[in-house]
């Protein structure tokens, strides 16, 4: 009896030894468990909220392309101006903004609008505070509901590269999830009173490259908004080859002499479901 007891206690103990080693191996499971549940959210916050990127300078000064595109290509089609030749086509769009007022995007898209650029944001002339455009989410969300392609547009008046860089990083939080295909770009012109006048061309191109450094960084399409002045004569273009050009410039025709990708060529547009004027934008898409 005594070495059956024996045997018995002996098991009993062997099984309390393997439920605390299982014990033990279920607890070290749901620490690593636990682990990498923080790791993938921290991830996923990352992904998320944090805008990567710094801005280091200005990088070398490049030949500017010269516009490519012939005169013979462009014709109109319902009111629209297009564009078409071996190499290329184009799409119709549209740049809004609260001035425009509540939008029916239903009929914009009807009316032929392929994509729209929507202000998200802009600074202020006197002080360089950052505000967000009063409609730009209501504007962003509906023009998608419709199917019109969306890019959006920041009125910047940064005198510093760290103000540009804000400006960026304000941009990407507010355009994140949002379905945008088409550019982000960078709008600096010149206003009353505003701000950027002190500004030396170079001082004007390190603030563009800024932004448009950070918007790249983070997996957007940056893109530099002028008229033939501005593109020509305030900023260095040889430093911005990197970043497509949005010509502004209200014309049947066009001699700026560099290439562009996208062209402003009326701020008097008449489109359905919008009661003020709109401009008018011609994009070029490569075949």
């Amino acid at each position: 009896m005594g070495a059956m007891s024996y045997r018995k206690e002996k098991r009993k103990r062997r099984k309390r030894s393997k439920r605390l080693l299982l014990s033990g191996k279920s607890k070290a499971t749901l620490v690593l468990a636990a682990i990498l549940a923080i790791i993938l959210i921290v991830f996923i916050f990352c992904v998320l909220f944090v805008v990567v990127g710094t801005y280091k300078g200005l990088g070398n000064r490049v030949d500017i392309p010269v516009n490519q595109y012939e005169q013979s290509g462009y014709y109109y089609q319902n009111g629209f101006r297009m564009y078409g030749d071996d190499d290329y086509e184009s799409t119709i769009g549209i740049d809004v903004s609260t001035y425009q007022g509540e939008i029916d995007w239903e009929k914009v898209k009807s009316d032929g609008v392929d994509f729209a650029i929507i202000r998200v944001g802009y600074s202020g002339s006197d002080s360089g505070n950052i505000s967000i455009d009063s409609r730009f989410k209501e504007n962003i969300e509906n023009a998608r509901k419709a199917g019109v392609k969306v890019g959006v547009y920041f009125f910047s008046q940064a005198i510093t590269t760290d103000e540009a860089v804000a400006e960026a990083k304000f941009v990407i939080r507010h355009i994140r999830r949002k379905g945008v295909t088409y550019p982000v770009v960078y709008d600096m012109e010149h206003m009353d009173g505003d701000r950027i006048s002190q500004l030396t061309d170079n001082e004007r191109t390190k603030v563009t490259d800024a932004f448009c450094t950070i918007i790249k960084n983070n997996g957007y399409t940056p893109m530099v908004y002028g008229n033939q002045r501005w593109l020509l004569n305030e900023i260095d273009l040889s430093y911005l080859t990197k970043y497509d050009t949005w010509l502004a410039h209200y014309s049947t025709s066009t001699a700026y002499p560099y290439t562009f990708k996208m062209w402003q060529y009326s701020n008097e547009g008449k489109v359905s479901g919008i009661r003020n004027h709109v401009d008018l934008n011609i994009c070029y898409i490569k075949k």
